[in-house]
């Protein structure tokens, strides 16, 4: 969708192109910001290498702006955030968890400077750019962190790796954790293997960079990124291979259903013994203790609506009995589902699930009507959501890329926006 060009007695201005370029470069500037491209070195003892005088004012300026852009167009920005009801109903209960928040002060803090933020910018790019400027934006976006965390890794090991612990060595570059940068590796080979070979126009650079991708998750030592790399191209092939072909899609459909339920059955029926197998820990690094203590514990604590936005992992009072088997509160749940449950509880994360099934069975639809990289991002990104989140917290915990996507997704792809954008 081109800009209006900016006119003054009749002269041009400023172009169409020109404003077009400029949107996409703060598109890509603020979603930079979001993924931690400017906050290195945060997680570290000494103060982050960016002063965080101007981590504050890149927030609000960037803040202003998005917010000046929306006011702009708001034709569309309205249509665009009523054409989903149940994300904007997600956005709503979240954003007024502060009223049954355990620290009310702590919740309206992180409501205001990292969720509505990112709301704002979900709203601007959905309602603003189509779903091939999308693509390209989210694209230089995760080149552009992935590069930036290669070069963090080589030239300053002292951010870039890990310098203490038990991943000592291991890669982490722009991120806090070693995890989070195996994600972020995952989802750029993903989205570098679909602009290779299913875009328009196949860029076969970008196999280069997919192989450092490789490379990457090698050093990173995250397993668990690593097999989602592969479970995520096989998905791929898959979903471009067997567009909707009828009866033989359904069959075919049916048996991917059983292999992997069989898979996983397999898997868990084995769990201790296979990881045994390979030297690896039966609790996964302590996870599901956590997992079990937050299902039986935490969650019945306050199941309806959750302790509010950003509290739970921050209040002594409310992590009691951690401490008795991690050695530490941990930062998260390490799964992203029981997070968004402990925020805003079981009716958030009922609006959640409801808002993510709509946005997959749409992407779905749009990926096997259209077969090119921009229309099967959606459903890829989806999936690979899912799996990421079951190990790890990727969804609304602090700010994260992986949420604000999800919204830009799940407002783009309602008939109304995809209707404007023909």
């Amino acid at each position: 969708m081109q800009a209006q060009r900016l006119t003054l007695n009749g002269n041009t201005v400023v172009s169409g192109k020109q404003i077009d370029f400029a949107e996409t470069c703060f598109a890509v500037f603020y979603l930079l910001f979001f993924a931690g491209a400017f906050g290195f070195g945060v997680d570290l003892a000494k103060s982050p290498v960016i002063p965080e005088s101007i981590l504050t004012l890149i927030r609000y300026a960037a803040y202003a702006v998005v917010l000046l852009l929306l006011s702009l167009r708001p034709t569309e920005t309205l249509k665009t955030a009523l054409s989903n009801k149940w994300a904007l109903g997600l956005i709503f209960i979240t954003s007024i968890s502060f009223l049954w928040s355990y620290d009310p002060s702590v919740t309206i803090d992180s409501i205001w400077k990292e969720f509505l933020p990112m709301f704002l910018l979900s709203l601007y790019i959905a309602s603003r750019f189509t779903l091939e400027q999308q693509f390209k934006i989210i694209l230089w976006v995760l080149v552009i962190v992935f590069l930036e965390s290669v070069a963090l890794a080589i030239a300053m090991p002292g951010v870039g790796r890990h310098t203490a612990g038990p991943f000592i060595g291991s890669w982490k570059g722009v991120f806090a954790q070693k995890n989070q940068f195996g994600a972020h590796s995952t989802m750029t080979l993903i989205a570098l293997y679909m602009l290779a070979n299913y875009a328009r126009e196949k860029q076969r650079w970008a196999l280069i960079l997919l192989g450092g991708c490789f490379a990457a998750l090698l050093v990173s030592s995250s397993v668990t990124a690593l097999t989602l790399s592969f479970v995520g191209l096989i998905l791929t092939i898959f979903y471009r291979r067997f567009a909707w072909l009828g009866k033989r899609s359904v069959l075919l459909g049916v048996l991917f259903v059983l292999v992997s339920v069989s898979f996983f059955y397999t898997l868990f029926s084995n769990w201790v013994d296979i990881l045994d197998f390979f030297d690896r820990d039966p609790t996964l690094s302590t996870r599901t203790l956590i997992w079990h203590l937050v299902i039986n514990s935490k969650i019945p604590g306050s199941p309806y609506l959750g302790y509010g936005r950003g509290i739970f992992w921050d209040s002594p009072a409310l992590t009691t009995g951690f401490e008795s088997f991690a050695y530490h509160v941990p930062p998260h749940a390490h799964n992203g589902f029981l997070d968004l449950i402990l925020d805003v509880g079981l009716i958030g994360f009922s609006f959640f699930c409801v808002t993510w099934f709509i946005t997959y069975v749409r992407a779905a639809r749009l990926a096997y009507d259209k077969k090119e990289a921009a229309y099967l991002w959606p459903l890829l990104f989806l999936s690979m959501l899912i799996l990421f989140n079951t190990f790890e917290s990727y969804l609304a915990r602090l700010t994260t890329l992986y949420w604000i996507i999800l919204i830009i997704l799940a407002f783009s792809l309602t008939p109304k926006v995809l209707a404007s954008k023909d």
